[in-house]
């Protein structure tokens, strides 16, 4: 997996002298995360309160358009349950907590008030989960999951979602809000009948830009 964050490093690093007004920032701040699964037409959402540390960069492209990067180092998770609706199987509540990298590539557009920048920005997140812990409701204690594996109740190890949010900046400090939706299912081991996993996140932020201006 480390080969992937040197290719997305190194994608980052290669724009950077392309364009003369490059500003970085830092920013963290709480998030609720959940676990979205639709049954029988209905979506069901466990959710919990986590948080989120990420470096950023702003590169100007075109009058208020920038590219607008960021690595964050998340803690996300969420609940779900195996086996619903299934006569045959007990069903089974599902509680995670773990750690991910992700690497928001935003494209934002920045609208000057006077002192104050509204920015609003989207794009794809790439998101690479770490290590965490789940637990089975009735079962002690938590266990270590296992990203990758192809037992239950591990998950997948890495999601594809869209990022879609707006800032706003004065006097270099800024508050961001953000909702991260995952479109790949997280499961990883799904039967016949089963509904897809998503995770969703919903971030607020406060934040610094080491602008030049």
């Amino acid at each position: 997996m480390k080969r992937y964050y040197y290719i997305i490093a190194l994608m980052i690093l290669s724009i950077v002298p392309t364009y003369a007004q490059v500003d970085f920032g830092v920013r963290a701040g709480g998030a609720y995360s959940s676990l979205i699964q639709r049954v029988q037409d209905e979506y069901m959402a466990g959710g919990r309160f986590g948080w989120s540390v990420a470096g950023l960069m702003d590169v100007h492209l075109y009058k208020g358009l920038s590219f607008r990067p960021e690595i964050g180092f998340v803690n996300q998770g969420g609940s779900y349950y195996s086996h619903y609706n299934n006569p045959l199987v007990t069903e089974t509540h599902n509680k995670y907590s773990y750690y991910s990298i992700q690497v928001p590539l935003n494209l934002a557009y920045t609208f000057r008030l006077t002192d104050i920048r509204l920015s609003v920005f989207a794009g794809p997140t790439l998101d690479f989960s770490l290590f965490g812990k789940m637990r089975t409701h009735g079962a002690s204690p938590s266990t270590s999951i296992d990203f990758g594996s192809k037992k239950e109740p591990n998950l997948k190890s890495f999601d594809l979602g869209v990022n879609v949010g707006m800032s706003v900046e004065y006097s270099r400090f800024f508050f961001a809000i953000n909702c991260v939706t995952g479109t790949l299912d997280r499961r990883a081991v799904k039967r016949d009948g089963e509904s897809n996993i998503f995770q969703n996140n919903v971030t607020f932020s406060l934040g610094y830009f080491f602008r030049k201006d």
